[in-house]
């Protein structure tokens, strides 16, 4: 709604809901005098009108005329409550006192001018920023927005207009062709109903009485909605489920009640939001982050019924990923001598891996079996070695199968410096412990 209408509607508000009220107080008690409430009413002072209305009625809790009094005083509270909302554009929490508002005293005509006004600014609201966004080539966001105002006035001319070109242009932008995308501009006309539902609602602005033009027209918007839901249902077997959402979503627009187009717009919202899912698992494995990975896919796979095979090939890519992972680190021990830890790193992963092996890790776990095996019986035969030269030409062998196995390297410099491996006496004077 435009700030006039709200300044028209405020500087009539006191005097004309204390009359409104009036005259629904009027139908309980129409010659008694005036209450203390209305008075707290007629002076603006809504929230102690409340109140004392509250305390009769606790006092009084059977006296029909003290309910009807708390019942007016409160929606004179939930006007004025809403208007001061309204004013600093807190608009949907205005919206709900109005429709509070409305649901206790209906008959009250100040309570419905406010909330068809506040339903006018939000659509307005809405449209606007729809326009805005449009014109910016925001399409998605222009989307949301038209939609949006579709929530408070499901008939506004503007907000389906603009909604019907944006489905168009994202539809254009798929990939659906330029043939695909002038035939949808065409079908724009009178929001994009077919050339006989045109003329059957020009038949009807001047024979206002003609219900057949009227079924007629209704006929046609059924046969309109039936071909878009037709083509949204190949969108859908393709696996285009944002192209097949915005027919369905057009489906809607001719016909509301269209069970196929209302549940296809429900299934492929899901599915929207799966294939998203499924393409914040790849990012997440590109990065790494393989355990928020696993979080998107859980979600998608609860909401899809019709990307499982997707899933499934993403979840096993999402498997090899940490495999990779654990290749890299077995790897890594491998590099660093750590035999024994690197092949149970190995070991595990051909345990993990769904096919039964990964890469060359059973090569490799093998290889390093081997090694820790040899390097072990040179090991045993050196330590049982008297000759000292022998001894080392074992050990040097060691280090060459497994350069790091037990204290091979300790015992070969003591071998070749035994000077080294001898401890220095204390000499006179030294202090350290």
């Amino acid at each position: 709604m435009n700030r006039p209408a709200h300044r028209v509607l405020a500087s009539t508000f006191a005097p004309a809901l204390a009359l409104a009220l009036l005259g629904a107080c009027a139908s309980t008690d129409p010659y008694g005098p005036r209450s203390e409430v209305d008075r707290l009413v007629r002076r603006g002072e809504y929230v102690r009108a409340v109140e004392l209305a509250r305390e009769r009625v606790d006092a009084e809790p059977g006296d029909a005329m003290r309910r009807e009094e708390w019942r007016l005083a409160s929606v004179a509270l939930l006007l004025d409550e809403g208007r001061q909302l309204s004013f600093r554009d807190r608009d949907d929490e205005a919206l709900a006192k109005f429709l509070a508002a409305c649901a206790l005293v209906p008959e009250v005509r100040q309570a419905v001018e406010w909330r068809e006004s506040q339903l006018d600014k939000l659509a307005n609201h809405w449209v606007t920023l729809a326009i805005e966004w449009h014109n910016k080539d925001e399409l998605s966001k222009a989307s949301e927005c038209y939609e949006k105002a579709l929530t408070y006035r499901p008939d506004d001319s503007r907000a389906k207009n603009g909604l019907g070109r944006v489905l168009v242009q994202l539809n254009y932008r798929r990939g659906m062709g330029e043939k695909y995308y002038k035939g949808g501009l065409e079908a724009l006309a009178d929001y994009w109903l077919d050339q006989a539902a045109h003329h059957f609602s020009a038949t009807g602005k001047y024979d206002t009485e003609n219900e057949r033009a009227s079924r007629r027209r209704a006929q046609a918007d059924t046969l309109r909605a039936d071909d878009r839901v037709l083509q949204a249902a190949e969108f859908e077997a393709q696996g285009q489920f944002g192209a097949a959402r915005n027919e369905y979503r057009f489906a809607t627009l001719f016909d509301p009640e269209h069970k196929a187009a209302l549940e296809g717009l429900e299934r492929t919202r899901k599915e929207e939001q799966a294939a998203e899912l499924l393409r914040e698992c790849e990012r997440n494995i590109l990065r790494r982050k393989f355990d928020d990975s696993a979080v998107a896919l859980e979600k998608g796979e609860a909401l899809t019924a019709r990307q499982a095979d997707a899933f499934a090939a993403q979840r096993e890519r999402l498997h090899e990923a940490r495999l990779q992972v654990d290749y890299e680190v077995a790897r890594a021990l491998e590099v660093d001598h750590q035999y024994e830890a690197a092949m149970a790193a190995y070991a595990a992963i051909v345990t993990s891996s769904h096919q039964g092996f990964f890469k060359d890790a059973i090569a490799r776990r093998d290889t390093l079996d081997d090694l820790i095996k040899k390097a072990s019986s040179l090991y045993e035969r050196a330590q049982v070695e008297s000759d000292s030269a022998a001894k080392a030409k074992l050990l040097e062998q060691v280090e060459l199968v497994y350069p790091e196995y037990r204290d091979t390297q300790a015992q070969l410099r003591a071998l070749r410096d035994p000077a080294a491996s001898t401890p220095t006496p204390a000499v006179s004077g030294d202090t350290r412990d």
